[in-house]
């Protein structure tokens, strides 16, 4: 045992010694002007070591320094400037004049990409005279004849650091509490680790992602494999959770193009969502994305945070306020300026984007198929498909958008066939007067793309078609019969007391104009009844005037020959007020009236027609026609 010990305490006398030994007789310092050499020969940018570099010997061999920066050729500011930088270097590889650094760590780094960072040209700058002085440099050839200096470098790593990303237009991204880790496995593969949080208008995207990268073509191409990340944002606009999830994918920069593929995406949201698919970019003066993504569920109310919110209620997802607690909800009055449909920034890239959905949820909506087919092309964007199944039936949104103009104008064509209307209605936060199934064909033009624009500044045509519908709160066949037999005794009391109407088949030709519909032609048929009519009704106070001519063939109770001439009147009947409170208006009295002079005036003419000479029927004939004006 004593012996153990006595041998333990030389090696470790020795270690000290050597230790002590290479800190006496080599100075960091002599490595100060290979550094700075190489890195100017290898990048191009200024390295600048402001203080002395010193040994540390431990827990780890280390070389030290104070504050550094590196600058680009000509550049206005530093494009790296760090507190300390921390050299973990070798031991033995110095006894052989190999500079060995395990690892580089700059730690408090501010890392700058903004236009003032950049290399400059200097323009008419004068060209320096060459010289035949040589200052010696470790690492030159020329000293010390083969015993020269070599560099080699294991491991990088940035910690606690600031990027600060600045595009031309001054627009500016903080990255903030870096950690990177770059580990070299082999002479082109590099591993990779890196965590931060980005904050921008009051949101806070943090990840942490590892990577393997193959450097073995660059500088001409860099491929990467992101074998894991995990990210969170949340902030202003989102879920209190906010959107979290994991992802993997294979990225490559291609410097002959400029272009950069993301493909192989796979990414998970919210532990309900996915997305996969591939994402190309060429880094043009004006960029060209191609998007190509699929997800088997794409649940768009998580990510907003409307899944939180009362299922009952779904007009609190949009722009509404509620006056009191028993009206119903209206659209807000707050001005919308138009110039708040400001898209010029789609003049400013090319994209083609194709996403397909086996199942995407839109404010309560369960829409199966989903597919979405867009193409911009200098500000001029057209969206072929924009279709769904939904509600037991189908939906197509062909959109072209102007926004070459401020505000971007829409022209869309919608088309809805076989849509159950209740639910829709109750979607859209509007009253469930109406059920059936719904088919609309319209062509619609308008500054603007929410609600508000809809309902202020849209025009266009629109044709309604509903199948097996009903009404409810207003039985217009009832409210006919009951209004005749009060009158008279020659139809019965109505059977029929359901407070509905139902029509297997009803058509509306209408014309939107900034919230006001005209409603130009309306048809609706069933097995008792024929209505026609014509009106209006507003968008954004949510009411209706409209005048049907109402044909009623069948439940008069009884069979004779004014109930026969009943079946073939058309009744006027007004229906008005609010979608969730109607009102009517029949006036049965006039139409009797009409009907008894009509009735009386027959008989007279028939009887005069028996009894008269021409000449006087004639004249009786035009004193009753004055009478009945």
């Amino acid at each position: 045992m004593k012996r153990l010990l006595t041998t333990f305490f030389i090696l470790l006398v020795v270690i000290v010694a050597g230790l002590a030994a290479l800190v006496l007789l080599i100075n960091p310092n002599d490595f100060r002007d290979y550094i700075v050499n190489q890195v100017q020969k290898k990048s191009g940018y200024q390295l600048v070591l402001q203080d002395d570099l010193r040994w540390h010997v431990w827990p780890k061999l280390s070389i030290l320094t104070g504050q550094v920066s590196l600058t680009a050729q000509n550049a206005k500011k530093p494009a790296v400037v760090a507190e300390n930088m921390r050299l973990d270097v070798e031991l033995l590889p110095l006894l052989s004049h190999q500079l060995s650094v395990k690892e580089v760590m700059l730690k408090g780094a501010v890392l700058r990409l903004t236009p003032d960072s950049q290399p400059q040209k200097r323009l008419e700058a004068p060209i320096a005279p060459e010289s035949n002085i040589r200052y010696p440099v470790i690492g030159d050839p020329l000293i010390g004849g083969s015993q020269v200096w070599k560099l080699d470098i294991a491991r990088i790593k940035v910690a606690d650091s600031l990027l600060i990303w600045q595009s031309a237009d001054h627009t500016q991204l903080n990255v903030r509490d870096i950690n990177l880790l770059l580990e070299r496995s082999d002479k082109n593969n590099i591993n990779l680790e890196l965590s931060s949080k980005i904050n921008k208008n009051q949101q806070e995207l943090a990840f942490d992602l590892s990577a393997s990268v193959d450097t073995s073509d660059y500088p001409q191409r860099i491929s990467a494999g992101i074998d894991s990340l995990e990210y969170q944002l949340q902030g202003v606009g989102l879920p209190s959770s906010g959107i979290k999830g994991t992802g993997k994918a294979t990225v490559q920069y291609q410097a002959s193009t400029e272009s950069i593929s993301l493909q192989k995406i796979a990414l998970t949201v919210n532990d309900d969502s996915e997305l996969k698919g591939n994402i190309a970019v060429i880094l043009q003066d004006k960029p060209q994305y191609s998007i190509n993504l699929t997800s088997p569920k794409m649940n768009l109310d998580n990510l907003l945070g409307w899944d939180a919110l009362p299922k009952d209620n779904p007009q609190a997802k949009r722009d509404y306020r509620i006056e009191n607690s028993t009206s119903k909800p209206v659209i807000a009055t707050s001005v919308s300026p138009l110039s708040s449909y400001d898209l010029t920034f789609l003049q400013g890239f090319y994209a083609d984007i194709s996403f397909t959905a086996d199942k995407f949820i839109y404010q309560d909506m369960n829409i199966d198929n989903f597919v979405l087919n867009a193409v911009n092309d200098d500000g001029m964007t057209k969206i072929g498909q924009l279709s769904g199944n939904v509600f037991g039936g189908h939906f197509a949104l062909p959109t072209t958008i102007d926004a070459t103009v401020n505000p971007a104008t829409l022209h869309t064509k919608p088309l809805l066939q076989n849509i159950a209307l209740k639910p829709l209605l109750k979607v859209l936060a509007l009253p469930s007067v109406f059920s059936g199934q719904l088919n609309v064909d319209g062509d619609l033009l308008g500054e603007g793309y929410d609600e508000y624009a809809i309902t202020h500044y849209w025009q266009g045509d629109l044709n309604i078609g509903l199948k097996n519908t009903r009404l409810e709160g207003l039985n217009i066949p009832q409210l006919i019969q009951q209004s005749f037999s009060r009158v008279t005794d020659q139809v019965s009391q109505p059977i029929n007391t359901d407070n509905f109407t139902e029509a297997q088949q009803m058509s509306v030709k209408a014309y939107l104009d900034r919230g006001d519909i005209k409603i130009n032609e309306l048809a609706a048929t069933s097995g008792m009844l024929k209505i026609k009519g014509q009106g209006k009704a507003n968008l954004l106070k949510q009411n209706t005037d409209v005048s049907l001519w109402v044909q009623l063939t069948k439940g008069w109770g009884k069979q004779n020959e004014f109930v026969h001439r009943l079946k073939q009147l058309e009744i006027p009947l007004r229906v008005y007020g609010d979608w969730d409170n109607l009102q009517y208006t029949l006036n049965v009295e006039s139409l009797l009236r009409d009907e008894l002079q009509q009735k009386a005036k027959k008989s007279i003419k028939e009887w005069l027609e028996n009894h008269i000479n021409d000449e006087n029927r004639n004249k009786i004939e035009e004193l009753l026609d004055k009478k009945s004006n």
